[in-house]
């Protein structure tokens, strides 16, 4: 299985991430979102419970060693 992430926890790696609903008529609905590394985790609007999966990990454009961003 997957590590699994809360919302309010830290992002540690960019990338898109599987979100997984839980409970409720979404009970296991999924779609994808980008999360930023050093952002957190958002809740849903619904407030519906929610886990966060990472599908592919990829680094914030700022932080690409091949990339200059402003300049």
């Amino acid at each position: 299985m997957a590590d699994t992430f809360k919302p309010g926890e830290t992002v540690n790696v960019s990338g898109i991430y599987s979100v997984i609903l839980e409970g409720g008529d979404n009970e296991g609905r999924t779609f994808d979102a980008t999360c930023v590394e050093g952002d957190r985790f958002p809740p849903t609007r619904t407030g519906v419970g929610v886990h966060y999966e990472l599908k592919y990990g990829a680094p914030y454009s700022h932080r690409h060693p091949e990339l200059n961003p402003g300049r």
